[in-house]
């Protein structure tokens, strides 16, 4: 499982991955049981194990962040896109903030590429990454999505009107539902260390928006934890992270009868 395939059929793969995502609403609504997985960066082995388990459940949803960092990008990727054809609702795999552009020229996946393939399929995948959905609404009471709750964002209806297709998205609400961290010292949003025009939030933020949106729990991804999760804001925010390179044991999400259950990667 997992052997790269040479260009002219991974360029195919890549292309028709694509025309999924396309045709993919920017918030996907998915109901039933199903497993969550967090950034995997190249983590091969996390993939395979959480492809496995996804054959217990009706949709496995990854979180973003499947490429830059890890030694095992090409192959990672290549894999979730296989897995995404063939089975179009089985898969949901949403957009992180390293399915950008300026993210990979900086943080490998662009290199790694280059190093095997060519720049027109480097160009192929940077199309795939832009029309991949932002978020998914599971049984109508969860929100799975990257980052986090970006300032202005209100309604899950101003998640729905996102562009797809930009290489380094540029609007303010999709940059931070991509980038923000949820942070318990803050009281609504504070600056960033991660740069210009994104936001910690905290636990009003979080509560005000599930209220508003008849919503119950938040499920993202993009920071490290110990542990491969971390509960806050009482249980309603859940963090997962699913690649063992950071040096940490990597966890995946089974939610089914509306519980959530922790499962291991390693």
């Amino acid at each position: 499982m997992g052997g790269l395939l040479d260009e002219r059929e991974l360029m195919r793969l890549v292309k028709r991955a694509s025309e999924i995502f396309e045709s993919e609403p920017q918030v996907l609504e998915v109901e039933g049981e199903c497993i969550i997985v967090g950034d995997v960066h190249g983590d091969k082995e996390s993939v395979v194990k959480a492809l496995e388990l996804s054959g217990q459940v009706r949709t496995s949803i990854f979180l973003g962040d499947y490429v830059d960092r890890g030694p095992h990008q090409l192959e990672s990727i290549s894999m979730l896109l296989s897995a995404k054809v063939e089975n179009p609702s089985k898969l949901v795999l949403l957009r992180g903030n390293h399915e950008s552009r300026s993210i990979n020229l900086y943080y490998g996946f662009y290199d790694v590429v280059l190093s095997r393939y060519s720049q027109a399929l480097y160009e192929l995948f940077v199309e795939a990454f832009s029309n991949m959905p932002v978020c998914t609404l599971l049984n109508g009471k969860i929100l799975c999505l990257h980052g986090g709750i970006a300032e202005g964002l209100e309604s899950v209806e101003q998640l729905r009107v996102l562009p797809k297709g930009d290489d380094d998205p540029t609007n303010p609400i999709y940059v931070q539902v991509l980038w923000n961290d949820p942070d318990e010292s803050v009281e609504s949003f504070a600056p960033s260390y991660r740069g210009p025009g994104i936001r910690f939030f905290g636990a009003s933020v979080l509560e005000n928006f599930l209220r508003k949106n008849g919503l119950t729990t938040l499920v993202r991804a993009h920071e490290p934890q110990p542990e491969g999760f971390r509960l806050m804001f009482r249980n309603k925010l859940l963090s997962l992270f699913s690649c063992r390179y950071y040096g940490i044991r990597p966890a995946a999400a089974l939610l089914k009868e509306g519980d959530i259950k922790i499962l291991s990667l390693e």
